[in-house]
């Protein structure tokens, strides 16, 4: 683990010769830069120098006086400090992490975004019934600004739909508590993206039975950016945590690897 200024981050160097951009990695909800090891380390192994941030109030990172009240844009200024010290990079960002890192390239200094099931800005619709239906149990921290967990089975049907139900308890133990004023910006779309001012090159990546930001959303999102999509097919929404995560995760390295190599017109 190291640090930037109070974010801590877990970082690999690059493995042979080094790619010319760092490469930041940015978790979800109730997430950490615990679920992203897996490509961490492979994006090391590929050449990148790899990191992946732990947001403020997560795994003891940027402690905040009350993690209910933390909003996306704080988050998002998370990541432009970590920018900061490592330069123009390449931003990937996971669910929640992908509207971070669509906010982020907006404002600039970034090499290229990819972003995966993720939350989408405002005017783009992302609820759907398996979360509606699922939804009255958080309204009360998201409305009120209170931290809170999502349940067992909450993050089984949602969450980790696609990985063994003999790995689901180990991974469910490792998710702490998220924001409740973050995840109302996120279900209600209040986080606005200028999409114009979005000047790198951008990726956005489905998965065939993601059931929170299903591939319609994803689609929708790489239309607003004039982005390619890819679609990993098998996947759920936490694609990095399940059985044959490598082939859609060469093919963003593969796709990296030309992005890099020019800017977007």
């Amino acid at each position: 683990m190291e640090q930037i200024g109070d974010l801590l981050l877990e970082h690999l160097a690059p493995a042979g010769r080094a790619r010319p951009f760092p490469l930041l990695f940015v978790h979800g909800m109730w997430g950490g830069s615990w679920y992203l090891r897996s490509y961490l380390d492979a994006a090391a192994r590929d050449g990148w120098n790899a990191w992946a941030v732990n947001l403020r109030g997560h795994h003891g990172s940027r402690p905040v006086p009350d993690l209910g009240r933390v909003s996306v844009l704080d988050y998002v200024e998370d990541v432009r400090d970590c920018l900061r010290a490592l330069g123009e990079a390449v931003v990937i960002g996971h669910s929640m992490g992908g509207l971070v890192a669509q906010k982020v390239a907006e404002g600039g200094g970034v090499k290229a975004a990819v972003v995966l099931t993720s939350a989408a800005p405002r005017g783009i619709v992302v609820l759907r019934w398996a979360v509606l239906s699922r939804m009255g149990r958080y309204l009360g921290p998201m409305l009120s600004g209170r931290a809170f967990g999502v349940t067992a089975a909450h993050a089984r049907a949602l969450l980790l739909n696609r990985i063994a139900p003999d790995r689901q308890a180990v991974l469910y133990s490792q998710f702490g508590p998220e924001s409740g004023r973050a995840a109302r910006e996120l279900a209600f779309g209040l986080v606005p993206v200028d999409a114009r001012r979005v000047r790198c090159p951008v990726l956005v990546v489905g998965a065939e039975h993601d059931v929170i930001t299903p591939p319609a959303v994803q689609t929708t999102i790489a239309r607003r950016y004039g982005a390619e999509y890819l679609e990993a097919a098998g996947h759920g929404h936490m694609l990095m945590l399940e059985d044959d995560w490598e082939p859609p995760f060469n093919k963003i390295l593969v796709w990296l690897g030309r992005a890099t190599h020019k800017e977007k017109a």
